[in-house]
């Protein structure tokens, strides 16, 4: 097969997986009970938790298993703890502005695998209480995640195809080659004009709420990047490309749901204090 060829391919079974994973998660979302459509969510994030052991360089069963219990542990804990939510999605921003710190120091800190691997942990059970509280808060809850995704989403293609196109200038160099500046401004852009058209549909003549929105859609945005990077630094710490073969043309779980980690805690942290 040429390499023009198996691109394409490679490009159709991205595509192929991209809408059925939407298609599935849509449905989920709107047609299943929302505690059910949470368990779905801690599935996910599990799935994410075992590639993630393998990020940390856990290789024995033993290991695995308890790396994956304590998320799993945690993330129930801590939805008994939802009148606290704005405190705990709180604590999981400035976590993540403490993670982006970190990421800019790279490659000093490289060795502190098993502090690595507690921040993963927090990462997957914060970011899995930050999306369920939302989904449970009220009967727009469904609409509030689908917000979420949607900036998440939309920034992550318009970061893509922008960088792709534009890019020059590289944003993190010695964590991801592939992100550029041009990339992050594209995606910007592009949640800018979708926070704003969607806004302007859903309060009409609000201003004050358009405005909100659209500053909480850039302010998620602009973290979602954090997260992506955090976990391509771990790939590039242990030289693997993607952390898992689970999903054609994209990789593993964890690298769908990278940018999600920090972008949920302060989609929620800004829905829940100015909106719900």
């Amino acid at each position: 097969m040429s390499p023009s060829r198996s691109k394409i391919s490679m490009h159709s079974r991205r595509l192929i997986t991209a809408v059925i994973l939407a298609s599935m998660f849509l449905a989920g979302l709107f047609l299943l009970p929302a505690e059910w459509f949470a368990l779905i969510l801690l599935i996910v994030v599990l799935l994410g938790a075992a590639e993630w052991t393998l990020l940390s360089n856990i290789r024995n069963r033993i290991g695995q298993t308890v790396f994956i219990l304590i998320c799993l542990a945690l993330g129930v804990a801590l939805l008994q703890f939802r009148e606290l939510a704005l405190f705990i999605n709180g604590f999981a921003v400035v976590m993540w502005f403490g993670i982006a710190w970190l990421l800019s120091t790279y490659p000093r800190y490289r060795e502190y695998r098993l502090q690595f691997a507690s921040l993963a942990v927090l990462s997957l059970s914060l970011a899995f209480f930050a999306v369920s509280d939302l989904l449970l808060t009220d009967d727009n809850g469904a609409w509030w995640v689908l917000g979420m995704f949607a900036v998440i989403w939309c920034a992550d293609a318009a970061a893509y195809f922008t960088g792709r196109r534009f890019g020059k200038q590289k944003l993190a160099p010695r964590v991801s080659p592939g992100k550029t500046v041009e990339g992050v401004k594209g995606s910007l852009f592009a949640i800018f004009a979708l926070s704003l058209i969607s806004g302007t549909i859903v309060w009409e003549t609000g201003y004050s709420q358009i405005l909100l929105w659209v500053l909480v859609s850039l302010l998620t945005a602009s973290l979602s990047v954090v997260g992506d990077l955090f976990v391509s630094m771990n790939k590039r710490i242990m030289g693997v490309k993607d952390s898992g073969k689970l999903l054609p043309g994209h990789g593993g779980v964890l690298d769908r749901i990278d940018s999600t980690l920090s972008a949920a805690p302060v989609y929620a942290l800004c829905v829940k204090a100015l909106f719900v």
